[in-house]
């Protein structure tokens, strides 16, 4: 992965290379900027640059805002995982303290001989007779066949 991604950003440089020598006449001429906010006595005139500089600083400036951006991106999902760790800590623990409440309830002889006595513990529901003869069995093949 990582000698395509020299070999895309080589040809990415490749064609920004080839389109500069091209127009080399146009990247070349100094310009001057100029600031004229229409206030009496006061106009800023920038040194004369090519306009290659101007279109450097410019993707300079570009790189150097994407880079904060991601920075902060980085920084806010940095934080999202902490708290989501805490979060995941804080219920393994809850579900840790609720499984060992649990076996001591499951385990307990008392509370066991009172649900025998009782007949609490069944581990299905009774289905009624009418309803077994309507429910329809589904075969390995997927049909469904009556009873």
């Amino acid at each position: 992965m990582k000698t395509i991604k020299y070999l895309f950003l080589l040809i990415i440089l490749g064609l920004l290379g080839t389109i500069i020598y091209q127009n080399l006449e146009y990247f070349m001429t100094p310009y001057a900027l100029t600031i004229d906010l229409k206030v009496p006595n006061w106009q800023w005139t920038a040194p004369a640059l090519p306009n290659l500089t101007y279109w450097g600083i410019c993707f300079g400036l570009g790189l150097l805002l994407t880079g904060i951006k991601g920075l902060f991106t980085a920084f806010r999902l940095g934080r999202e995982i902490k708290n989501k760790n805490s979060l995941i800590g804080s219920q393994r623990q809850e579900i840790s303290e609720l499984q060992t409440k649990l076996d001591v309830f499951v385990h307990d002889p008392y509370i066991k001989n009172g649900k025998e006595k009782s007949g609490v513990e069944k581990s299905e529901p009774e289905i009624p007779v009418a309803e077994a003869e309507v429910t329809p069995e589904i075969s390995e093949k997927g049909d469904s066949k009556k009873l």
